[in-house]
């Protein structure tokens, strides 16, 4: 099993072990970014394409949407790319907002969260592959705020009696940039 594969397995099954390995782990962002994002935020993109061209249907907050297949490939592709930029913001403003909520500051650390904490985000967005089982990915990604919490507590070093306004505070954040990461594309296509 590839190593991103076996951390995103980790992580969703066993997450205090990993987030404890994670904290002591020596990273730099590139390999990050290399060795876990690159895949692993592949498989999201990947299935809605693939379900959007079987299909032809996309679903969106605003209902069913009729894609063609270029178009479809071209929103997986910019998703794709603009997921390692909401990665990136993600992790600014969680290295930013770490002395507010008793943490240290440290921008890799800060990586680290927001990379691995989005992990059921991307890997049951293979839910999209079928359209009409997308909304299950979306409940099933969820678990991706408890993963933060726990990444916020261990890594970036929050007290317990602040880490879950942190982790309120920062789970927003990632859902506006989740909303702007899926709606940029739009203005291409």
């Amino acid at each position: 099993m590839p190593a991103w594969l076996e951390r995103a397995r980790r992580l969703i099954l066993q997450p205090a072990q990993e987030w404890a390995a994670i904290a002591g782990e020596f990273a730099k962002p590139a390999a990050i970014y290399r060795g876990f994002l690159l895949p692993v935020a592949a498989i999201a993109p990947l299935a809605e394409t693939f379900g959007t061209i079987v299909f032809g249907v996309r679903r969106t907050i605003a209902g069913p949407l009729t894609v063609t297949m270029m178009d479809a490939v071209a929103y997986g592709i910019l998703t794709y790319a603009l997921s390692f930029a909401g990665v990136y913001a993600l992790a600014g403003l969680i290295d930013a907002l770490a002395p507010t909520f008793g943490g240290q500051r440290n921008r890799v650390q800060a990586l680290k969260v927001a990379a691995y904490a989005a992990t059921p985000y991307w890997v049951f967005g293979v839910c999209a592959i079928i359209p009409p089982l997308t909304l299950v990915g979306r409940v099933l990604a969820l678990y991706s705020v408890y993963l933060l919490w726990r990444g916020l507590a261990l890594v970036m070093r929050s007290p317990k009696d602040k880490v879950a306004a942190y982790t309120l505070v920062i789970a927003m954040a990632g859902v506006i940039i989740t909303l702007f990461v899926r709606a940029i594309p739009y203005i291409f296509i």
